[in-house]
């Protein structure tokens, strides 16, 4: 078994919805207009709806009125809204994963974390189009959700070696299965075509020194995965901070302290995108 082998055998399970495979084709098409991007959004009324909740969410803080879908376009760019359709189909995609193996409102608790921290980081380091973070950081985790739906014993005997911690799972999961969710996630991302950055961001959110490219936005969700863990779990941050790899500081120029200001500000942003994308307002704790 390999992680392509993987995504192979779960076949339907894991393929884009037509709306979204449209998309894609027609933003790789220098042919193709921002208007005929909003048609086929707008055809989608449940995914049009949540694309202009998540556009006029504080998360963005524009200060008027998004309506419509090419306005959104206009503001955020094809390339952007095309991640956010994307990432919205994936959260509504894994359905039937045993609860023994994960609870998943936590499991999109901390996704959607991941993803505010990263963006938050990466405006603090002037990375350009921040916004991408977002995505990259939410989708971090997309190939433990595979896993946990092809190969549940597996997962299972995983989280009992690596007693459910964060940084023991790469290791036990090599163990029993030979490659890690960071691999099986890179090739699901791949079959979804979404750009490189976002891909090697997903292989390497565990490894970012491993990383052949893509490095700043590698470091930057490894850092907000474990922000993420330590908002989520409720751990202390100051202890997670020491495990923060030494190079990530060298290639972000992140400091510890701005990572703590970054957990202790977004709190609010996470409930909104979370009410948004989970299709409820369930409270969740958030800081």
């Amino acid at each position: 078994m390999t992680p392509r082998q993987l995504i192979r055998e779960a076949g339907d399970l894991v393929s884009l919805p037509e709306v979204c495979v449209r998309i894609n084709q027609l933003v790789d098409d220098p042919t193709s207009s921002a208007q005929e991007i909003g048609q086929v959004i707008s055809q989608d009324t449940a995914l049009t709806a949540r694309l202009l909740k998540i556009v006029n969410s504080a998360f963005y803080g524009f200060p008027g009125r998004i309506d419509t879908i090419a306005r959104a376009i206009t503001i955020i760019g094809t390339k952007e809204l095309r991640d956010l359709a994307l990432m919205t189909a994936a959260c509504g995609m894994f359905t039937g994963i045993p609860p023994n193996l994960i609870n998943m409102e936590r499991f999109w608790h901390s996704s959607l974390a991941c993803g505010v921290l990263a963006r938050r980081l990466a405006k603090s380091c002037q990375v350009l189009h921040p916004d991408r973070l977002f995505v990259m950081g939410v989708l971090h985790d997309i190939g433990r959700l595979v896993m946990f739906q092809q190969r549940p014993i597996e997962s299972r005997d995983i989280l009992l070696i690596s007693k459910g911690r964060d940084d023991l799972i790469v290791a036990a999961e090599r163990e029993v299965l030979g490659f890690t969710h960071g691999e099986v996630g890179f090739e699901l991302a791949s079959d979804w075509q979404l750009p490189s950055p976002i891909s090697s961001a997903i292989r390497w959110h565990h490894l970012p020194e491993q990383a052949t490219a893509d490095p700043m936005e590698c470091y930057l969700v490894y850092i907000a995965n474990i922000l993420a863990d330590s908002l989520v779990w409720e751990s202390d941050l100051k202890v997670e901070l020491d495990r923060v790899l030494p190079s990530s500081w060298q290639i972000t120029g992140l400091t510890p302290m701005q990572c703590e200001m970054a957990v202790s500000e977004i709190g609010s942003e996470i409930r909104e995108l979370y009410s948004i994308l989970m299709g409820h307002t369930q409270t969740v704790s958030a800081g």
